[in-house]
């Protein structure tokens, strides 16, 4: 044993009692557990924990005691603490396990961190994994590196003072199967932010949900993935946060009711410009309408439709426009001329893929959890379902006579053939997300969220090449006077530029933070790009590949059109609001509709 490790299990092993100061009444007891015989940075952690709580307990008038001697986890030494931490380990005991088990079914509260979680096939504590909601170790980052923490829930008194991002120092991060979050009786406080990924150089987590601190709401408790070396200690904003979960566990904390989550269905075309007229069609499934504004942004009517509309297609030559209404299971059908729905099409169960055919004026409508697809005529409005082999499409497309439809989970891509609606399939990675067609070179951009790439399809031939991008492609737009594809990359924050003759990337720029929708202007080549995190569009100069500057939109943006004769941008927020850009000026404003 070396002279450095003599001192620390010496340092370490001293039982340490730090109480409340001189004259104060302590507020409430805590003992913490830890093992000095463990991996020697688990080791180190806990040293650092015993000096860093003995100081909290001083500042904030609580009594803190600490030992290595996990026999002293007995009912009766348990029962003169409100709080117990585990610093780095676990009880393997069974006495120790079931006395731990009766101090927190009569009440008592737990704050863990890091490997004081550890489970695996051969932990053997049933109890204990539901006490953690159902979490298993599955694996882990090496070696310890920082990561941005993101804030799930900045309500619960934990997170309070935290901002809603932090870097956390470096640490070893776990993966759970399942994930806490599955179930319902956890809450997440905290989660690894997904742009970590990849985050190791041995063992590296590529990508996943990872919640790093969360409460089982059936009980007092409270588990930190941090606690791994020397460094954990060293970030203010961390060491706030585990005060304040030593203070509300520690002051009496309550199993709290879960927060119930909250969702929204989207769909990157929630709005949609009607080329002919020149109005924009924007749905507001909060309100079971589609507003409708002119050509220059106001604000022309609000068109009652079904329920929870979440995506339009228009056909221009029939001055037609189609609402995909998710909660009703039906499709409105809008004239351009009234806006009034003057048919209602029966579709089935979630419809959320539309996309209108032209030449052979059909609508292609694809289901959330199905692989059902329907195709209404556009003159008689009668739908025919099939069943194409696609599964659940998320994005579709047409393209002279056919339409393109893929599906995250499949291998391929179906084209339908509009005079016969007989389909076919090409081959391509899967996880696409984002399609885009591009009538000048006859040419598909179908973008891989899960893969990095484009796959640019020739329209004749379906002849495939594979086009590398930032870090998850997640939306693609192109402009129909260059030939240009841009492809907005969520992880990697930037834009990739395609040329539409070479197919090679001939540019990429930087823009907000997770972009997640992209939209073009032909005519003076602006490419807007939206943050629907960041609340921001960043405008681009299509041309010079340069950035332009950057939008502030107060509302959350995930979907957007321009008019091109106008030069003007119409921004569709979560809650239904609309934000108008100036492509000139960039100057913002908001259509102000009468009152409901």
């Amino acid at each position: 044993m070396s002279a450095r490790r003599f001192l620390l299990l010496l340092c370490i092993s001293i039982p340490f009692a730090a109480s409340a100061s001189l004259g104060q009444q302590s507020r409430f007891r805590v003992l913490a557990f830890y093992s000095d015989t463990t991996e020697p940075d688990h080791i180190q952690f806990a040293k650092d924990a015993v000096k860093f709580l003995s100081e909290r307990a001083a500042n904030e008038h609580f009594t803190f005691d600490a030992t290595s001697k996990w026999e002293d986890l007995n009912d009766e030494r348990l029962k003169g603490y409100q709080l117990v931490i585990w610093l780095n380990e676990s009880p393997s005991k069974a006495e120790q396990r079931s006395a731990f088990q009766r101090y927190i079914e009569q009440g008592g509260t737990w704050l863990g961190f890091h490997a004081a979680a550890y489970n695996d096939k051969n932990t053997n504590w049933p109890w204990f994994v539901e006490f953690l909601g159902g979490a298993v170790f599955s694996i882990n980052s090496w070696p310890p590196l920082p990561a941005r923490v993101e804030i799930d829930d900045q309500t619960h008194f934990v997170m309070t003072g935290i901002p809603r991002q932090f870097e956390s120092p470096a640490n070893e991060w776990y993966i759970w199967q399942p994930s806490p979050r599955v179930n319902q009786n956890v809450r997440i406080l905290a989660t690894l932010d997904p742009s970590n990924y990849p985050i190791g150089f041995k063992d590296v987590l590529t990508s996943g949900d990872l919640p790093v601190v969360w409460t089982n709401t059936k009980y007092r408790m409270l588990y930190m993935n941090m606690g791994h070396g020397d460094k954990i200690f060293t970030s203010t904003i961390q060491n706030r946060l585990i005060d304040n979960a030593v203070i509300w566990l520690g002051t009496g904390a309550a199993p709290e009711t879960p927060v119930e989550g909250s969702g929204i269905r989207i769909n990157a075309h929630g709005i949609v410009l009607d080329s002919q007229t020149g109005k924009f069609y924007a749905v507001n499934p909060s309100k079971d309408t589609v507003t409708v504004l002119d050509r220059n942004g106001h604000f022309v009517s609000r068109i009652p439709v079904g329920k929870e509309p979440v995506s339009l297609a228009s056909n221009p030559d029939t001055n037609r426009v189609y609402v995909a209404n998710s909660g009703s299971g039906n499709v409105s059908v809008v004239d351009g001329h009234t806006d009034k729905v003057i048919a209602t099409v029966a579709v089935g169960d979630l419809p959320y893929t539309i996309a209108v055919n032209r030449p052979a004026n059909k609508v292609y409508v694809s289901r959330t959890f199905s692989d059902i697809t329907v195709i209404i005529d556009g003159k008689t409005d009668t739908p025919t379902t099939i069943k194409a082999g696609i599964g659940d499409a998320v994005a579709a497309e047409s393209l002279d006579n056919a339409t393109y439809m893929t599906s995250f989970e499949s291998l391929h891509l179906t084209v339908f053939d509009g005079k016969n609606d007989r389909t076919a399939k090409i081959e391509t990675p899967n996880h696409m997300w984002a399609i885009a067609g591009s009538p000048a070179r006859n040419k598909v951009y179908a973008v891989s969220v899960g893969n990095s790439n484009v796959t640019v399809i020739d329209g004749t031939s379906h002849a495939t090449r594979t086009v590398s991008t930032g870090e998850s492609p997640c939306a693609v737009a192109v402009d129909y006077s260059s030939g240009k594809a841009f492809v907005a990359n969520f992880v990697s924050n930037n834009v990739t530029v395609i040329d539409g003759a070479s197919d090679s990337v001939v540019g990429t720029m930087s823009v907000g933070p997770k972009p997640q929708a992209i939209a073009v202007d032909s005519n003076n080549h602006k490419v807007y790009v939206v943050s629907t995190h960041e609340r921001t569009v960043t405008v681009l100069d299509g041309t010079k590949n340069s950035v332009l500057g950057t939008v502030k939109v107060e509302k959350w943006p995930f979907a957007i059109a321009v008019n091109s004769q106008t030069h003007l941008a119409a921004v569709l927020s979560l809650d239904g609001d609309l934000t108008l850009i100036d492509g000139t000026t960039m100057a913002t404003s908001s259509p102000v509709p009468p009152r409901d």
